[in-house]
């Protein structure tokens, strides 16, 4: 007998407690692990994204494939960095630190992976993410459509956090770094503190995990786990678990420009960790006109989207267009039109 009163764990419970048991064996690096020689690749420059990127790109790869999770590979670069360096507040005065302004997304649209289009991929899938993901391009194809949990203001999760559009805004203190999203306020905050993560037994999955992180040289190098399952994006991109952890160095290039290093470990989707780069730049913004607004997907009607029994999505009737009919190509919006217009005679 497991437990006082069962005969055997249930199914569900059983899954928790593997699921537990495996972060638990992840966060415990031995020392002759972090000893042994890796071969260290710092920052590598973009440039204009041809050639030379690609080499970069490979090294940056092949940098983290050296490592088997992503707490390894976090404390790697922790140990080569010393531990790190504690900020000050005059600190925030220095170029490197000052990150103020509204960005958004400088290349990628939707792709996860912003050097190639979101229906081709680099990434190393196991028979089980492949298997996943050949379940959305099946759906894509015979629906058309995929119904998005932002839909209705469920948040887009981590590490898809990345890939998303609009507005951000990024505050860097001491001992926090505040990662804003405008879309469904949307808020990482990566601690610098020089605490670890939260205890396995005190955990649990969110959207956007737990993250933990240090200042190396200018570069902020984070941490992140006790993540939700999601997919990286919608259309034919594959799904991550709730396994995985991703690895961030994130520095600032140019006045105008911020771009990061993500490592996306996943013992579930992925056969080898998925290495981008992902970047935003700062917006023109004199008139103040541009500010991280309040995000709420039940505002107006014409926020409001409605799931199909096909597993797609579609708007309601827009309140700003005369006949929605008239410029739809979807018979399901035509039809709702109709009835609607016939209510009203």
């Amino acid at each position: 007998m497991l437990y006082p009163g069962f005969d055997e764990v249930p199914q569900e419970l059983t899954k928790v407690i593997m699921h537990r048991i495996a972060i638990c064996s992840a966060l415990i690096v031995s020392l002759p692990a972090l000893a042994q020689q890796h071969t260290f690749v710092g920052w590598l420059d973009y440039g204009d994204g041809g050639g030379e990127w690609q080499q970069h790109k490979q090294q940056l790869q092949a940098f983290g494939e050296q490592f088997g999770n992503g707490v390894e590979m976090y404390e790697y670069l922790k140990q080569h960095a010393s531990g790190g360096k504690d900020l000050v507040w005059e600190d925030m005065r220095k170029p490197a630190f000052d990150w103020s302004g509204i960005y958004t997304r400088a290349r990628g649209g939707l792709s996860f992976d912003p050097d190639v289009g979101p229906d081709k991929l680099i990434a190393k899938l196991t028979p089980v993410g492949a298997a996943a993901r050949q379940r959305k391009i099946d759906h894509l194809a015979k629906t058309g459509g995929e119904y998005d949990p932002l839909s209705d203001c469920r948040p887009p999760g981590y590490p898809r956090w990345a890939s998303e559009p609009f507005l951000h805004e990024y505050i860097v203190t001491p001992r926090e770094t505040w990662l804003i999203n405008e879309m469904v306020n949307d808020v990482r905050r990566v601690y610098t503190d020089g605490r670890g993560h939260t205890k396995s037994e005190d955990a649990y999955a969110s959207w956007n995990g737990d993250t933990i992180g240090f200042w190396d040289n200018g570069m902020l190098v984070a941490h992140t786990m006790y993540l939700m399952d999601g997919q990286y994006q919608r259309g034919t991109q594959p799904n991550y678990s709730d396994q995985t952890q991703v690895v961030e160095r994130w520095r600032k290039v140019s006045s105008n420009t911020l771009e990061a290093d993500l490592w996306v470990f996943d013992p579930v989707n992925l056969q080898a960790p998925w290495y981008t780069r992902q970047s935003w730049i700062e917006l023109k913004n004199n008139d103040t006109v541009l500010r991280i607004r309040y995000w709420d997907c039940q505002e107006n009607q014409n926020n409001k989207v409605i799931a199909l029994p096909d597993g797609t999505s579609q708007f309601e009737d827009f309140d700003f267009i005369k006949d929605d009919a008239a410029i739809s190509n979807d018979e399901a919006v035509k039809q709702r039109t109709r009835e609607s217009q016939s209510k009203s005679k």
